[in-house]
């Protein structure tokens, strides 16, 4: 390959790279721009500091509430002999970095729900926060 070839094969990559690093450069810094436009939370996590309790402690805490008559599913009264609590389930919420911690349990009988003749709960999930149930949910299955 001559000088001349050479000078011409390089100058005409360099014409093509600028334009292809140029683009790569834009595309990082969009990246960047997108991810400073998110919500940064109130918050983080502390890594040192983790709140994962023992479950059976926090067992004990759902049952006590539960003796207290806190866990209610439309408007029927749960007591502890209902229900076989399962899993202690640990969710970070990643809006402002808390973590809920959730008690499921399975009831011995169904429940039916109301107004609904082929619908079955066999399950409930508690959010416990200091001790007390602060949230249910229902678990329902269709016959």
């Amino acid at each position: 390959m001559s000088t001349h070839a050479a000078r011409i094969e390089n100058r005409l990559l360099r014409s093509l790279m600028k334009p292809f690093f140029g683009a790569l450069l834009l595309s990082t810094t969009a990246l960047d721009a997108a991810q400073a436009a998110l919500p940064v939370p109130r918050h983080l996590i502390n890594p040192d500091t983790p709140r994962i309790e023992d479950p059976d402690s926090l067992v004990e805490r759902f049952l006590q509430a539960v003796d207290r008559g806190e866990l209610e599913v439309f408007g029927h009264r749960i007591e502890r002999a209902m229900i076989v609590p399962v899993r202690v389930e640990y969710v970070y919420e990643l809006s402002d970095r808390a973590m809920r911690i959730k008690v499921y349990s399975n009831l011995n009988q169904p429940l039916p729900v109301p107004g609904q003749d082929d619908c079955r709960i066999l399950g409930v999930s508690a959010i416990m926060e200091d001790g007390r149930i602060t949230e249910i949910e229902s678990h329902v299955w269709v016959k």
